[in-house]
């Protein structure tokens, strides 16, 4: 199976508390809890970059933001619309506590469901899935038009028209999307909420591969066989992905290959891009807690749960995906 080169975006560290006289049972229980989740916030603090992390698979799931994370940045020439073509490139379960077999049980797990990835909505699709991509600008950065793009994406998974609206702001939040579709459109959801929980970038200088790192918690919100009680199912997961510009191919619109032209705009013409998506999905802690469950402790009664293992198997990922994609200029350069 394909390797996945991914990892999270570091970490805040939190100062310990002034030691006391007394015995505090709740500090005793959050130190218990909170211990292995501050070793690796500490480690994430002392990452070089995110290319390096990327590199040897630094998978966990943020542990603490320190804010709001800002809308994306992305790079000049990635402004205007694109043709995107995606094809899955394959999956591996990388954690050694939780079989396979219990990661595709849980209905929690990113991607074992239609539409539980918003941005992946049919994980395994067999075939090439087409859609349009826009990056425009807003102030002084390149951002993604988040709206247009889930639009897109969704309709091409679920069906033409099957989004109602996507509602989106970046300037008000640019951590929060709801994704609203026609009723009958899918039988997994009727609405999903988007939100962002920490963000990461980096520029390979190599070759101007361009890696935007998020993290999400996704709520996707469906029908239910309780009147008046919708369905919903929470998913963690974090996305990688990566933009390598290619060269223009000779004799398209009087260009060289090897030659990088110049627009309007003084920015570096870009008409061809190499691109992939990584996911790493993460277990909800109930679901982390249950896997990690023990009855050494008690024979005679029911199995008890391992604090400290439940905290490792909740932020390490139980599954990956790889995705490819290529990306050509649609209309005019910028």
């Amino acid at each position: 199976m394909p390797t996945v080169p991914f990892a999270p975006p570091s970490a805040r560290d939190v100062a310990p508390a002034r030691p006391s006289a007394r015995v505090d049972r709740r500090a005793v229980v959050v130190a218990t809890v909170c211990a292995p989740l501050l070793a690796r916030a500490r480690r994430a603090e002392a990452k070089s970059s995110l290319i390096d992390d990327l590199r040897v698979k630094r998978l966990n799931k943020p542990v603490f933001n320190g804010g709001r994370p800002r809308a994306q940045a992305y790079p000049d020439w990635l402004e205007g619309e694109w043709r995107a073509t995606i094809d899955f490139a394959g999956y591996e379960f990388p954690s050694a506590v939780v079989a396979r077999e219990a990661v595709a049980r849980e209905a929690t797990t990113p991607g074992f469901q239609k539409l539980s990835l918003a941005y992946a909505p049919d994980v395994g699709r067999e075939g090439k899935t087409e859609y349009r991509m826009r990056f425009a600008r807003d102030g002084g950065d390149v951002i993604e038009d988040r709206g247009f793009n889930l639009r897109e994406i969704v309709d091409a998974y679920v069906g033409e028209g099957a989004v109602e609206a996507v509602e989106y702001d970046a300037r008000r939040d640019a951590n929060r999307t709801t994704i609203r579709l026609k009723r009958g459109a899918s039988n997994n959801a009727e609405r999903i909420e988007l939100f962002t929980n920490a963000r990461d970038s980096e520029t390979r200088e190599s070759d101007g591969t361009f890696f935007a790192l998020e993290s999400l918690r996704q709520v996707t919100l469906g029908y239910s066989t309780s009147y008046g009680v919708a369905r919903m199912v929470p998913t963690d997961y974090t996305h990688v992905w990566t933009f390598t510009p290619l060269p223009d191919v000779d004799g398209v619109d009087g260009a060289s290959a090897g030659e990088p032209r110049i627009g309007v705009t003084g920015v570096k013409v870009v008409n061809r891009v190499k691109a992939t998506l990584s996911t790493a999905g993460y277990l909800q802690p109930n679901d982390a807690l249950k896997y990690t469950a023990s009855d050494a402790a008690n024979p005679n009664g029911a199995p008890v749960p391992r604090v400290g293992a439940a905290s490792q198997v909740a932020f390490e990922p139980v599954v990956l995906y790889s995705h490819v994609l290529y990306l050509e200029r649609v209309g005019c350069v910028p």
